[in-house]
């Protein structure tokens, strides 16, 4: 065992951390709420700026951002590009809904969510480097197949099919089990805890439609 391995911290510390930072995420929202409030900003008439988007957008982002970061730890070959691809990705997006929010004439509500947004953010990126450290990039390196891997030939596009026409129907008839708007995109519409099915399932439909990998 190396000296690196044996300084690592252990399981129960790095997942206590996260979990810490996805509460302080969270308490923070709801912190920036209350201050709003005080301040005679009405922040009820800004769903951005909710307890409860700014709670679950804290913590189930933090917590999905965890596992996506574990899998492309263990599974990418150039983990440290694909996840500074999809930490900006997560940042342009995050940052595009505020500005909306500041251009439909609430520029104080987007300020604040873009505020609360980069705290979080960056200390989430932060303890998850920590917590789970990246190895270096090498397109060489030997990674375990995915669960994926054994889907072979026509079955592949007709799956994808298949999970592209789920998600759309999911998208439409989660209405009663839809939970917590993650991310608000107008006064009408969000992303909200369940729509993640369909992401995930729009996912592995583009995973599907990549050339299989070949046996040795």
């Amino acid at each position: 065992m190396t000296r690196v391995e044996q300084q690592r911290p252990s399981v129960a510390a790095r997942v206590l951390a996260i979990v810490a930072v996805a509460l302080a995420g969270a308490a923070l929202g709801v912190g920036l709420f209350v201050a709003a409030a005080q301040a005679g900003l009405r922040p009820w008439r800004h769903p951005g700026l909710s307890p409860l988007v700014t709670g679950s957008y804290a913590l189930v982002g933090v917590l999905l951002g965890a596992l996506a970061w574990r899998l492309v730890r263990r599974r990418a070959r150039r983990p440290r590009v694909v996840l500074g691809l999809s930490v900006g990705a997560v940042v342009a997006v995050t940052f595009g809904a505020d500005v909306l929010a500041g251009a439909t004439g609430r520029w104080a509500a987007g300020i604040a969510s873009t505020a609360l947004h980069a705290v979080v953010i960056a200390a989430a990126v932060a303890v998850l480097w920590w917590a789970m450290p990246l190895p270096p990039d090498d397109g060489s390196r030997e990674v375990p197949p995915g669960p994926l891997a054994g889907v072979r030939g026509p079955a592949r596009p007709v799956l994808a099919v298949v999970l592209v026409v789920l998600a759309g129907v999911w998208v439409v008839v989660n209405k009663a089990v839809e939970g917590p708007t993650l991310l608000v995109l107008s006064t009408r519409h969000g992303l909200t805890v369940a729509d993640l099915l369909s992401v995930a399932a729009l996912v592995t439909a583009g995973h599907l439609l990549r050339p299989a990998p070949r046996e040795a």
